[in-house]
């Protein structure tokens, strides 16, 4: 490809939703504001069919840079791959449903990074309130963690600065831009993981197999407005503690105990341990899950931790249950997954 061709590649803005169409649509008008003009938009629709039906009077009013595909509910990562293969784009960038792009120059800010042939894939800000400035304490340690991974291969987000940095370890889902063909080289995310840290799977591929000089890079110029008081979609905030630990033990057998096997299993009991603080912490603190005997009765303060109390003692039956068994197969061809017309 050429210096020409590489100034303005062609973008494909692949959006996940379910059931947040309404806000959608607002994504939808602001791509419709950019400066930069050689991009497509895919929604990869996993709504309802009723709430698909109540919107597509409208989908079906977009020219013919927006195209829909309205499947079966897919998950994080499954809804990632099967946008890639629906995709026509040299760049695939990802875009959440219950946030929305800030600016006209959103996906230009994304593109002009890729005028690097080294530059594999873009993290860009996240802000939580219009005009933010900064929103951490201490910024020079937000910026040696944004986006590091821990010793027990957690993810840190930090995406809140407003500095670049080149080598990160990993991509945030959202407001993040790939080469297709690395994706598809490295056989994208694995599907069967539902967690927080689904996306981490193709970065720890790419680590491995990356060739010498090519990078990951947070860019603050592409803005994202995080609007976490958006009703719908996957419902992460209200889910069950008991699932929140399933979804975590699954990332941690089948793609932490895949690409990092020695480090996981001789420290897997620090592992399990990290596991349940991090679900009980969401649950007592960031969790909006009331569907329990313990929170009905006694309320949330001393209901949740009674809750949490009654997980732990069912903990290490799930840690048996992992351990024994075997990992879902997933063959990694993303080609595979394009619909033929």
């Amino acid at each position: 490809m050429n210096s020409k061709e590489m100034k303005s590649p062609m973008i494909s803005v692949v959006i996940r939703s379910y059931n947040r169409l309404n806000h959608v649509l607002e994504i939808v008008q602001v791509c419709c504001t950019q400066i930069y003009k050689n991009f497509e938009v895919v929604i990869l629709d996993q709504s309802s069919d009723n709430h698909f039906k109540e919107y597509s009077p409208e989908l079906n009013k977009l020219d013919s840079r927006f195209r829909v595909v309205h499947r079966e509910p897919l998950g994080g990562t499954g809804a990632r791959n099967y946008g890639v293969a629906y995709s026509n784009g040299e760049i695939i960038l990802f875009m959440d449903d219950d946030d929305i792009p800030i600016g006209n120059n959103w996906i230009a800010d994304h593109a002009r990074n890729y005028n690097d042939p080294n530059c594999i894939g873009v993290s860009g800000r996240h802000i939580q309130e219009i005009n933010e400035t900064v929103r951490y304490p201490d910024i020079e340690k937000a910026y040696r963690r944004c986006l590091t991974v821990s010793a027990l291969i957690r993810g840190r987000v930090f995406t809140g600065i407003n500095k670049v940095k080149v080598g990160v370890d990993w991509l945030h889902g959202n407001n993040s831009s790939v080469r297709r063909e690395t994706i598809i080289n490295l056989g994208g995310w694995y599907p069967h993981v539902k967690s927080d840290h689904e996306e981490h799977s193709l970065y720890f591929k790419f680590h491995k197999k990356k060739k010498s000089g090519q990078y990951l890079k947070f860019d603050p110029a592409p803005v994202v407005l995080r609007r976490f008081d958006i009703a719908g979609g996957a419902e992460r905030r209200t889910i069950s503690m008991r699932l929140l630990l399933d979804h975590r033990l699954r990332f941690c057998h089948w793609v932490i105990g895949e690409e990092y096997p020695i480090r996981f299993y001789i420290f897997y009991p620090f592992f399990m341990i990290y596991s349940f603080q991090i679900a009980a912490r969401h649950m007592i603190n960031g969790s909006s899950f009331i569907d329990s005997i313990w929170i009905k009765k006694l309320g949330l303060k001393w209901g949740k931790r009674i809750y949490v109390a009654q997980e732990l003692l069912l903990f290490p039956l799930m840690i048996i249950k992992y351990l024994i068994i075997k990992r879902p197969t997933w063959d990694g061809d993303i080609k595979a997954l394009i619909k033929k017309d």
